[in-house]
């Protein structure tokens, strides 16, 4: 017996003597407790899936995000709509007409926004260019005049085909203007060879307008939902219908247009789909993989029956507690049952294979019960203990998220041992069976070599060597993006964005209490070379209107009052195809094309050679035809014949939607800084928040709240390895007693951890926001097997000196088993973060057995010199 822990022993014989003489009373008095944790747990139980809250809010960085989206909350948790098109034109229509109908439901919707959109920009637009844009844009249209006024009278498909064969008749003089035909010729090939397809596609005639300045071809619109935290997806309505929404507009448009969703919620949400879906399967799974693992262990499946009975009673007990304590599971915790059930069935299995052994030395069932409490009650204290501590010392930390999983998987692991103690020994009573009195299977030896301590220790200390070698080089992923799924829509679309540096989730935002500092800030941020853009309230009123103005008023004189005015007519196919083909004569019967000239002839005889020969058929392709060469230029005039009309105007003129994302109530401005790099790259992210941050500290953002999260985490469980590693130190010296037993129980994990640690290193998988609590659980949950064997050889040695031959190493090794079996289930998890703990955990557990049937045996026999 271990010096001091007497009394632990005789405190648990006493309660399972105590369980066997009421054992019904105990079962029913289980089954109402149960009813009630069922009750409670199914009442009590939220799911909080903010991820913002899972680390605390106290941190000076947590508070400049907190005032930031306290301060703008339209900017907050949005839904960022990534419209792509193949012209400008269809980017930017479709996603006017999104807004337009999201606007409709402003109970779902709280804000959309999209940049220049609206009548506002429509009417202003063209202030935004530049003296030298607006002058080019004035020779572009006088050019295009004569043109326009061809069209004006004959505005249909055939009409524009027409226009088009005019240009090549007298292309052939001084005064062409090569570039702007090229362009023309170029963007009409492109339409004509997907008409030829069988698909379609709108004429670009904003960018023939319009030139380069006209835009790019994607748009963005800015979406905040309702959300609902209560629920798994809180913002899966939202997204259906924003879907939906889309999808029907699409089917009403001839443009073909790519829609996707991504931004915080987004990401989130396809996330939490991912958790959502894989926290079921790995639940399953690692409960058929535990029960495996029990029936290789056991054998009979009366045991197997009483220990799931065991493991599920405990596991809605811990469930039950979890509702009281903390009221909710988040992204993290909700990983508890899974550890739960690896767990929990160590206590049952020691348990059963130590009654197992004294059935088969001829104990009644009653007395192998009570001398089962007695052999190990200790050891399953203590075993608890330091796995409850290692949960437990996540609760000091800073990361919430892990604080609640620590609270709650450390509890269970306390409910587990007390339900293994009190209902499996009450279960066993009752049972009308006659339980196997033979010993359990016994698993075959390592090699005779790999038990001998001078071959063992030594390869074990180059191990050790080698793997402090490798530590520097672990590496910490801070970015969460990289927890998601590569492919998913979410993702994909962030990455596209934050390649062209266009990303507004990837921004630095700074909020100045006043006009002065923003201007201040402004000034010498955009100095930096880390950043692309600054923009304020003040930036989005255009310099030089004035000046802008007077080359507006020239335009308008020259291309007269009747610019936007087009005369439209019917589609006729007839006239149409009549039309393609005189172009496609025209260009045969030049002497020699230019490059333009020739994509151009080649996709009209592709599409005179696959129109087919159905009539009717044939004419609806042309139908669909004539409306893609006329669709956008009416809009697109109308347009520029409205901003030719516009006026300066000042700050108070912007349009209050604007306004109120970069000034709020309380009179601070907002300063929104845009990177040069991409920053989904962590060094350039890194670069480009030091760089910004020594003018502006209180910058924040996400590239700010991931960087300075992944710190606190780091630093979060480093303390949670110092606390698990100073808290088993203590319990184990309260209960061995022996410094040597205690480094006996303490090197392995050591080994074991460093070796994994390394082995991240190695294996090229980096720690990240979910696996890195896998550490500070090896020091809990690997300390454990040590434990069970030093506790075995000093209070019941095997007669043959063997640890490795006894009821003990059998269980020390079919727990290791469930527990692998259960978080291995984990790795396949649809989610990269879960998955990637599964990896290390079962990483980890594995090194750990292996030190336990190797290292730890040799130690053992070095010590008493065998």
């Amino acid at each position: 017996m271990i010096a001091g822990t007497h009394w632990i022993d005789n405190a648990v014989t006493s309660w399972v003597r105590f369980v066997i003489r009421f054992p019904k009373t105990i079962i029913a008095v289980f089954v109402a407790l149960t009813a009630v944790n069922v009750w409670y747990a199914r009442g009590h139980l939220g799911i909080n899936t903010d991820t913002a809250d899972m680390i605390s809010p106290e941190l000076s960085w947590r508070r400049d995000f907190i005032a930031y989206r306290e301060g703008f909350p339209a900017r907050d948790r949005n839904i960022v709509i990534v419209v792509d098109a193949d012209t400008a034109d269809a980017a930017a229509s479709f996603a006017a007409d999104l807004a337009t109908v999201l606007r409709r439901e402003p109970e779902r919707f709280h804000s959309v926004f999209s940049a220049g959109e609206g009548e506002f920009f429509e009417r202003n637009g063209l202030l935004y260019l530049s003296p030298a844009e607006l002058e080019d844009l004035g020779d572009r249209l006088a050019a295009a005049q004569p043109l326009l006024g061809l069209l004006s009278d004959r505005f249909n498909g055939a009409g524009v085909v027409s226009v088009v064969g005019v240009t090549l008749d007298g292309a052939d003089g001084a005064s062409r203007d090569t570039a702007e035909l090229d362009a023309l010729y170029a963007e009409l090939a492109r339409t004509l060879e997907v008409a030829a397809a069988g698909e379609r596609r709108a004429l670009a005639w904003r960018e023939l307008v319009m030139g380069t300045q006209s835009g790019s071809t994607r748009a963005l619109v800015l979406v905040q939902p309702t959300l609902d935290f209560d629920r798994v997806r809180p913002a899966r309505d939202a997204i259906d219908e924003i879907r939906a929404i889309a999808a029907e507009l699409k089917t009403a448009q001839s443009a073909a247009v790519r829609v996707r969703l991504t931004g915080t919620i987004a990401l989130e949400d396809e996330e939490l789909a991912s958790v959502a879906s894989g926290a079921t399967w790995t639940g399953l799974s690692s409960l058929a993989l535990v029960v495996l693992v029990l029936w290789w262990a056991l054998r009979s499946p009366v045991e197997i029956a009483v220990s799931l009975v065991t493991l599920l009673a405990g596991l809605v007990g811990t469930t039950a507690f979890a509702a009281l304590a903390v009221g909710h599971l988040n992204l993290l915790s909700v990983a508890f049952a899974v550890l739960y059930l690896g767990l929990g069935a160590d206590f049952v299995l020691h348990l059963f294979l130590r009654f197992r052994e004294l059935r088969a030395l001829g104990r009644d069932i009653s007395a192998a019960l009570v001398e089962t409490a007695r052999g190990v009650g200790t050891s399953l204290l203590i075993a608890a203990a330091t796995t409850a501590v290692g949960f437990y010392a996540f609760i000091p930390t800073p990361f919430d998220g892990v604080s609640e999983l620590g609270l709650i998987a450390g509890t269970g692991v306390l409910i587990s041992l007390a339900y293994s103690v009190t209902l499996l020994p009450a279960l066993v009573t009752v049972i009308p069976a006659r339980f196997d009195a033979k010993p359990a299977a016994v698993f075959p030896p390592p090699p005779a070599w790999l038990r001998r301590p001078r071959y063992v220790i030594p390869i074990a200390a180059i191990l050790a060597f080698v793997s402090l070698l490798a530590l520097p080089r672990v590496r910490f992923d801070g970015d969460p993006i990289h927890l998601r799924d590569p492919e998913a829509e979410s993702v994909q679309a962030l990455r596209d964005l934050a390649a062209e540096s266009a990303a507004p989730l990837y921004d630095l935002v700074a909020l100045a209490d006043d006009r002065a500092t923003a201007d201040r800030w402004v000034r010498d941020v955009a100095a930096l070379r880390e950043v692309r853009r600054v923009v304020t309230i003040d930036s989005l009123v255009p310099q030089d209107q004035d000046a802008k103005q007077l080359v507006l008023e020239d335009i308008a004189l020259v291309m007269g009052p009747n610019l936007g005015a087009l005369t439209e007519q019917a589609p006729d196919a007839a006239a149409l195809a009549a039309a393609l083909e005189n172009l496609r004569a025209a260009l045969t019967a030049r002497s020699s094309r230019t490059f333009t000239e020739q994509a151009l002839f080649e996709a009209l005889t592709a599409l005179r050679d696959n129109l087919g020969a159905d009539d009717g058929r044939r004419a609806e392709r042309l139908r669909a035809l004539d409306a893609d060469l006329t669709a956008g230029l009416g809009r697109a005039l109308r347009r520029l014949a409205a901003g030719l009309e516009a006026q300066p105007f000042e700050r108070d003129d912007l349009p209050t939607e604007l306004t109120t994302r970069y000034v709020n109530a309380r009179g601070q401005e907002l300063v929104e800084i845009a990177p040069t790099e991409n920053v989904a790259d962590p060094d350039a992210a890194a670069r480009f928040v030091a760089s910004v941050r020594t003018v502006v500290p209180n910058a924040t953002g996400l590239p700010v709240v991931y960087e300075e999260a992944a710190a606190t985490v780091v630093r979060s469980f480093q303390l949670a390895f110092a606390y698990a590693f100073a808290m088993v130190i203590v319990l184990l010296f309260l209960f061995l007693r022996r410094v040597g037993d205690v480094v006996l129980v303490l090197l392995p994990i050591v080994f074991a951890s460093a070796v994994t640690a390394a082995a991240t290193v190695w294996l090229g998988i980096p720690f990240n926001f979910a696996n890195i609590i896998t550490l500070p659980l090896l020091v809990g949950i690997g300390v454990d097997n040590g434990i069970h064997l030093v506790h075995r050889m000093r209070t019941e040695p095997p007669e043959h000196g063997d640890p490795l031959a006894t009821s003990t190493s059998r269980a020390v090794v079919a727990c290791a088993l469930t527990t692998i079996a259960s978080f291995g289930t984990l790795a396949f998890a649809p989610h990269l973060g879960m998955a990637s703990m599964g990896q290390i955990l079962t990483l980890g557990m594995t090194i750990t057995l292996l030190t336990t049937l190797l290292l730890l045996p040799a130690m053992l026999r070095a010590r008493i010199g065998a």
